[in-house]
């Protein structure tokens, strides 16, 4: 029988022997002198206590440290009475950080110190609907395709000043120059010696759109483990750019008139014996398979509520616009998906089945979301269109870019949100997200929101000014 005399370690989930003894045997070969332990919060964005070699043991018996995870915005609504959290790393995951070899970095997840899951951990999360999908026979992977902004760093978030400076007068997209010259390419080619020396498969490095504006293609895996390098990545790309005296911004419209950054999910299902699910197998429509229509029709359903964890923010919804809301340019050149419906190639659509790669693409996502949850969404998603043999409509083949709201009614397709807030009505609407999330994370997610949302309509910005000052 359990007591509250029991060692914290035997309430908690432990790395075999074996495990242990290998990994610490890799840090002492490679001079590790810290280790981090990394979860995310709500935003995202990567959190730790760095603890120095010699309480690594006490880490992996969820002895140290200890954390107020619940103080953070946005992870529970437990207050200052309530027990710490310990988190407990995935020895599967070690990283010596290129940046500075001295520190170990391992993804973990958040446990209450006396024992049992936290329930407000995003990889818990993801990992719940992996092992949901395992139990059906299936192994979801993704390939994500991260784009971000390069900033000189001027001590101030009003002067945006590119990385790479020179004005070409014409399209940046995968210009050479602009990728090469300007002094972004130092900056680049120390990420991607850094990438290579972790045995990443980098694929390009391609400028995007907007000025200074890159995305770094590199190699699909499971789920969880491109979850676990996006947030390891936004932090290498960060350490990075100080080298450079600049810094990165994975805000989705970071000035008026600036491209969109994406972080698309390229995703892919397959069976427990490697075999793709996805690629024509003589069930589907001569283009993809019956249950990749499934898949697509699981994501088409809940939408919406998946926008609202993939696009999670204000900014988000500054780019997910028709050509006509933006005086008729930036949405017709950044192709931002518009509409919910899928198609084959088509940029236009929030889903896409791409040319040349066997995947179902999500476009309506951008590189300020949690990864962990909108990759779990997407799956339960997916899950629910396979289990009930849900059937997409039919594919949609022209462009929705057609400058009015008025115009793209004429297709009889459901509009992507238009707002934070809407999107947050849908996902509050929507029980797969109570399902995916727990009902707990699901309530503290939405709050978290609307609360931004509140915070937004309360706001006095320069454009309200401008337009009605002196209007009346």
């Amino acid at each position: 029988m359990e007591t509250d005399q029991q060692p914290v370690q035997e309430r908690l989930p432990l790395n075999d022997a074996e495990t242990v003894a290998r990994v610490k045997a890799r840090l002492e070969e490679m001079n590790v002198e810290y280790i981090a332990s990394v979860w995310v919060d709500t935003f995202g964005r990567a959190k730790a206590k760095i603890v120095p070699r010699g309480g690594f043991q006490k880490v992996l018996e969820g002895r140290g440290p200890l954390y107020g995870v619940h103080a953070l915005e946005g992870m529970g609504s437990y207050g200052a009475a309530d027990p710490d959290q310990t988190v407990i790393p995935d020895l599967s995951t070690l990283t010596i950080c290129p940046w500075d070899t001295r520190i170990a970095w391992f993804a973990g997840n958040i446990h209450w110190a006396g024992g049992g899951a936290y329930p407000l951990d995003s990889r818990a999360v993801l990992k719940r609907q992996l092992d949901r999908a395992r139990g059906l026979g299936y192994d979801f992977k993704v390939g994500i395709e991260p784009e971000f902004y390069v900033y000189k760093e001027t001590g101030g978030n009003h002067d945006l000043q590119p990385l790479n400076a020179q004005d070409v007068g014409q399209s940046w997209a995968y210009d050479v120059d602009t990728t090469i010259g300007g002094g972004i390419f130092p900056f680049l080619s120390d990420v991607t010696q850094a990438l290579e020396s972790l045995g990443w498969e980098v694929g390009a490095l391609v400028h995007e759109g907007g000025i200074s504006q890159y995305e770094i293609d590199y190699g699909y895996d499971n789920a969880l483990v491109t979850a676990d390098r996006w947030v390891f990545l936004k932090e290498l790309l960060r350490q990075t750019a100080r080298r450079h005296d600049a810094f990165v911004s994975f805000m989705p419209k970071p000035t008026n008139g600036a491209f969109r950054s994406g972080l698309h999910y390229n995703m892919s299902l397959w069976n427990l014996d490697g075999e793709d699910l996805i690629a024509d197998d003589g069930t589907g429509d001569g283009r993809i398979s019956q249950i990749a229509n499934q898949f697509i029709a699981g994501q088409l359903k809940h939408a919406a509520a998946i926008t609202a964890i993939t696009c999670p923010n204000v900014n988000s919804y500054r780019g997910l616009v028709l050509a006509s809301d933006v005086g008729g340019i930036a949405s017709d050149k950044s192709w931002a998906p518009v509409v919910v419906t899928y198609g084959p190639n088509n940029r236009s659509a929030m889903i896409r089945v791409p040319d040349g790669r066997s995947c179902i693409e999500n476009r309506a996502t951008d590189s300020s979301c949690n990864i962990y949850l909108g990759l779990a969404m997407s799956l339960g998603a997916a899950l629910d269109g396979i289990e009930n043999g849900l059937e997409p409509p039919e594919p949609f083949t022209t462009s929705a870019y057609t400058g009015s709201e008025s115009a793209l009614k004429k297709f009889d397709v459901p509009r992507l949100p238009r707002s934070l807030e809407e999107a947050l009505d849908e996902l509050e609407a929507d029980e797969l997200a109570r399902e995916v999330l727990g009902a707990e994370f699901a309530d503290a997610y939405i709050d978290l929101k609307r609360g931004e949302w509140d915070d937004y309509l309360r706001h006095v910005s320069e454009w309200d000014r401008e337009r009605y000052l002196r209007q009346f």
